[in-house]
């Protein structure tokens, strides 16, 4: 049986013009689920768990908020939740598993299909640090040189270095050999935020899957120290200013499924406290 479930190899950059210059990238895996075949990658691919414990594992309860059923019923719940009543036949999802239990996943994306393969909805499940997570749900894209594109306003906080304000423009590639999907930020039309996730195209096999884990042993449990060390590059030596984590504005903004990881990273007296602890465990 061929699959269309499948794994990209590549990297993740991120960068910032404004109000300083930074960026940095890594390499990444990534897995793009066709969610009519997790049942069978479950049975099928050995080190692939599906709500079952596994090296590599999806579990339904990791998306799209609490409640029951599976992440296709949820996220169909949430499109009717909101007047998005368009019949699509296959849902694609970009997103990072659980590795031996582990997982940050700050961004999962959904291409929602009709029966000739055009996209009919584009959806974006945002998590932020403080246990929360809000959808972007995308709708009439334009062409771009990518593949679909679409500008939104920004109605979630993720980064504590930027106010929640200015536009997001997304671009989605096909899903084909190679992967691209880029998210910009920016205010009265000028970009000063760039992060892009790329790769290309693997099967997904157990030979596949110890690769992975031979080359990436302990990439998730990586993630988190990445991110803080980048944010104590931003405050400590490039001196930029923490935002006040705001309460919740949009009824898109859910409780998060999964630990707060930096829930009290949230002002700048919280930042010299964590940043403290943080050179503490380095020097």
């Amino acid at each position: 049986m061929k699959l269309n479930s499948r794994i990209y190899e590549g990297k993740i950059t991120h960068a910032r013009t404004k109000p300083v210059k930074h960026n940095f990238s890594f390499p990444i895996y990534t897995f793009v689920l066709d969610l009519d075949e997790l049942d069978v990658l479950d049975k099928k691919v050995r080190f692939f768990g599906y709500n079952r414990g596994s090296v590599f594992t999806l579990y339904d309860s990791d998306h799209l908020g609490s409640g029951d059923g599976s992440i296709r019923s949820k996220l169909k719940g949430w499109l009717i939740k909101f007047g998005y009543n368009e019949n699509y036949s296959k849902v694609k999802m970009i997103t990072t598993l659980r590795v031996f239990k582990h997982t940050f996943n700050p961004v999962i994306f959904y291409y929602c299909l009709d029966y000739e393969g055009n996209i009919v909805y584009h959806v974006a499940e945002v998590h932020n640090t403080f246990g929360e997570g809000h959808l972007y749900i995308l709708k009439d894209g334009k062409k771009s040189n990518i593949g679909t594109e679409y500008l939104v306003p920004k109605r979630f906080h993720v980064s504590p270095f930027n106010k929640v304000e200015g536009d997001y423009n997304f671009h989605f590639s096909e899903l084909n050999k190679k992967m691209d999907v880029r998210i910009n930020v920016s205010k009265e039309k000028k970009n000063f935020f760039y992060s892009r996730i790329s790769g290309k195209s693997l099967k997904i096999s157990r030979y596949s899957l110890i690769k992975l884990i031979l080359k990436y042993p302990v990439r998730t449990l990586l993630i988190i120290p990445k991110i803080m060390a980048e944010a104590a590059k931003l405050y400590y030596v490039k001196n930029l200013e923490i935002v006040d984590k705001p309460d919740p504005s949009s009824n898109k903004t859910y409780e998060a499924t999964y630990p707060a990881y930096i829930s009290d990273f949230q002002t700048s007296e919280d930042a010299d406290g964590i940043g403290r602890w943080f050179f503490s465990k380095i020097y």
